[in-house]
């Protein structure tokens, strides 16, 4: 039996990054944005966007669960930044980049992977895009 995608709410739908769009060569779907507009929202130091992550996670009472930015995590390779425990039994697996910023091979097999058994990571730049991503 498989998944009918219609039927799943939109924050649970996969989100790409508009830089990943733009490097595809696909438009941007966000009415009345552009992918620069995106860009230029986006925070030029990750460790920015992982305190306004954090910060948010706590307004609304969730669970964010983040290695240090000190050195990178000795868990699993290619981990993703957060996994958050939202409200409702939602999970959020979420990538933070700067606005620079690139997956690292082991990031990038995480994240397919991760597709391939039907989760949906979140690779974002900046807070506007972790809000349209959780909401």
């Amino acid at each position: 039996m498989g998944l009918d995608k219609s039927t799943l709410p939109d924050s649970l739908l996969r989100r790409v990054s508009p830089s990943d769009l733009q490097a595809a060569g696909l438009p941007c779907p966000v009415a009345d944005a552009t992918i620069e507009d995106h860009v230029a929202d986006a925070d030029p130091y990750e460790s920015d966007l992982h305190d306004k992550i954090l910060a948010e996670c706590r307004r609304c009472g969730w669970i964010a669960l983040h290695g240090s930015m000190a050195h990178r995590t000795h868990r699993s390779v290619g981990e993703f930044d957060f996994v958050i425990l939202a409200d409702c039994g939602r999970v959020f697996f979420i990538e933070c980049k700067s606005r620079s910023g690139k997956l690292r091979p082991d990031q990038a097999a995480l994240k397919a992977w991760a597709e391939r058994l039907g989760h949906q990571p979140i690779l974002i730049r900046s807070k506007r895009e972790f809000l349209e991503a959780v909401k």
